[in-house]
């Protein structure tokens, strides 16, 4: 029982953390600027590449809850308009839902975490040892049940990202609103497919601390696991 207790508190744990590593890639203008500068395609819509960082600016700012509607000034007018369309504002409430989401689960999943650890460290006076054993082997199995889930995506991911994409827009949006035209409509021209490739990359580069941090929990497990057999057989 305690196991199935550090398992899934170790799955909160980690979760917590990739969720906040998400959330700042979403939210990363310069990030996003940097991908719309290799990426997008907006010369049919009249967005000239000098207006990327100010659209990058006003997604991240909307994304981030900094401002009511993705929003930025008019060049010719230097009046405040919308960026997009009604339709891909729409889908941008609905991006900021999952973004929202993300950051919810980082703070909540922490102190959900610590909170119920160190009142299992307390009620563990007497045996502490126990108690950091229990918690190293939950968390480590843990670590990899999301490690393998992480490896199947991956592995997706390269062979079919396409396939991948559109899996995660359905399961994720309970509309089509996702659905857009590169041709007519701006959100989509500045975040073709490529780009969302290389954003995956980059932010599964930033996740990489987390999962080595997996890796040697499960090391440091299977090391405690293996003094305690030794131990046993003396």
């Amino acid at each position: 029982m305690k196991r199935i207790l550090y398992f899934f508190l170790g799955l909160i744990a980690f979760l917590s953390l990739l969720c906040s590593i998400a959330a700042s890639c979403v939210t990363n203008e310069n990030l996003m600027k940097q991908g719309f500068l290799q990426y997008s395609q907006t010369a049919h819509l009249n967005v000239s590449p000098t207006r990327y960082e100010d659209y990058a600016k006003a997604i991240c700012n909307y994304l981030d809850g900094k401002t009511p509607v993705t929003q930025l000034a008019n060049p010719d007018t230097n009046e405040t308009e919308p960026a997009f369309s009604d339709k891909e504002n729409l889908h941008m409430a609905d991006v900021k839902g999952i973004v929202s989401l993300l950051k919810i689960v980082r703070w909540a999943g922490g102190g959900i975490v610590i909170g119920a650890l160190l009142i299992l460290y307390l009620k563990s006076r007497e045996n502490r040892a126990q108690f950091l054993a229990d918690a190293v082997g939950g968390f480590a199995l843990s670590a990899l049940f999301l490690l393998l889930i992480a490896t199947v995506l991956t592995i997706w991911g390269a062979v079919n990202f396409d396939g991948l994409f559109v899996t995660f827009h359905k399961l994720s949006f309970s509309n089509d609103l996702w659905i857009l035209n590169p041709n007519t409509d701006l959100l989509v021209a500045l975040m073709p497919l490529s780009f969302f490739i290389w954003y995956a990359g980059e932010m599964l580069k930033s996740m990489l601390p987390v999962l080595g941090m997996m890796l040697l929990v499960i090391i440091g497990w299977l090391k405690t696991r293996k003094t305690q057999k030794e131990t046993e057989t003396k």
